[in-house]
């Protein structure tokens, strides 16, 4: 079938579509965070002053470690955002909800107990 596209629309177009094909299928395969924009696990590691968190790392039930940056204004289930430095210690798991930014670096969105 990839036989008769590049036929019928050229070697050059077929290239560039099989190019594209193999392009998607490699971010398909990448070890990110699944596609639903959440992860469970526990808090490794929270960074920032004691009361404005810069960031926190959540590592997966796989091992997996996962470095998030706080959306503006985010609470922790109505509280301070530095209430997660407890769960550094408790190791209690969280679910975090986030988006891609534009540099590439995961949002937070929001932080719940599990």
């Amino acid at each position: 079938m990839a036989s008769a596209m590049c036929h019928r629309f050229g070697p050059l177009l077929c290239g560039v579509a099989l190019s594209l094909a193999v392009i998607a299928l490699a971010g398909c395969s990448s070890s990110s965070p699944a596609s639903d924009d959440t992860i469970t696990g526990t808090i490794s590691e929270v960074s920032g002053d004691p009361t404005a968190i810069s960031g926190f790392v959540v590592t997966a039930a796989d091992g997996s470690s996962h470095r998030f940056v706080p959306a503006e204004g985010l609470l922790f289930e109505g509280e301070p955002l530095s209430r997660l430095r407890e769960y550094v210690v408790t190791g209690q798991q969280v679910i975090v909800r986030f988006e891609r930014g534009p540099e590439g670096e995961l949002v937070a969105l929001s932080v719940a107990d599990r």
